[in-house]
């Protein structure tokens, strides 16, 4: 009498080499860290503080506080350009009327901007728009890359399938009761489930190259808010942002203070700000 146990198991495995699964790891272990740092953010608030050497007011519109100073020969005002902002590269908004009777010419020339005490450098317009367009094709190039060996790997392990099939049983003889098992391995190639794999990731990457090429579009939108030069003629106004370049560490001190000294019309205005941290 024989009596036999057979069960046949499928490895959803690929059989790839231990390298490849190695790096595979690396790169989910540095995704899953960057979705988890993700979770917890510390954003900046600048809360306006008077020039009490200056003739400045201060007031309030939907909660966001605005310096500005006034004269016969011209208005200058400054505010924050968002409520809260991220630590580094924060954006305020200048603008400038001309009351004198001949026209001036107003950049981010006219701007100087510190951090600490320390002078810090303002975007121009070209180069903010030079930097985002640098930073789309490092990370689409980086992409594409990670892209091509993600559907590789995807490929492959789907072409390479293994089934295994188990058994064991028992034998009645002469001289008694035997048992006995064993397996037996079957790897099936099947090129067509590689050739679906690998577009499917590498449709998502195409995806992801437009999503970042859509990013970047949205960036330069924003960037045509920065401060460029404008020849201001009598009784107008300008205005526009200034993003601070290279500034400011994420971690606030107290009394920490951006200050900006705006000149026009042969005069300088000083608009501080207090740098306070608001943790999510």
């Amino acid at each position: 009498m024989v009596t036999l146990h057979s069960a046949l198991q499928h490895s959803g495995e690929p059989h790839v080499p231990a390298a490849r699964g190695t790096a595979a790891g690396k790169i989910c272990v540095v995704v899953a860290f960057a979705v988890f740092a993700t979770g917890c953010t510390t954003t900046i608030t600048y809360t306006p503080r008077v020039n009490k050497d200056a003739p400045q007011t201060l007031k309030y519109t939907n909660g966001v506080g605005v310096l500005s100073e006034k004269d016969e020969t011209r208005e200058v005002f400054a505010y924050p350009r968002f409520k809260a902002q991220q630590p580094t590269e924060p954006t305020f908004t200048i603008g400038y009327a001309n009351n004198t009777a001949g026209a001036v010419d107003f950049s981010t020339d006219n701007v100087k901007a510190y951090f600490r005490g320390a002078p810090v450098q303002i975007y121009t317009y070209n180069e903010r728009v030079a930097e985002i367009q640098s930073e789309k094709q490092a990370k689409q190039v980086a992409l594409a890359i990670l892209g091509g060996l993600a559907a590789g790997a995807a490929a492959y392990g789907a072409s390479r399938q293994t089934y295994r099939s188990n058994y064991s049983g028992y034998v009645a003889g002469r001289r008694g009761v035997s048992s006995f098992a064993g397996s037996n391995t079957v790897r099936v190639y099947d090129p067509v489930s590689g050739i679906l794999a690998g577009a499917a990731v590498g449709g998502a990457t195409v995806l992801g190259i437009r999503q970042i090429e859509y990013n970047a579009q949205n960036q330069e939108q924003s960037a045509n808010a920065i401060l460029q030069l404008n020849t201001v003629e009598p009784l107008q106004m300008v205005t526009g942002d200034l993003i601070l370049k290279n500034c400011c560490d994420p971690y606030p001190s107290p009394n920490d203070v951006i200050r900006l000294e705006v000149t026009a019309s042969d005069k300088t205005s000083v608009f501080e700000f207090v740098r306070t941290p608001v943790r999510r």
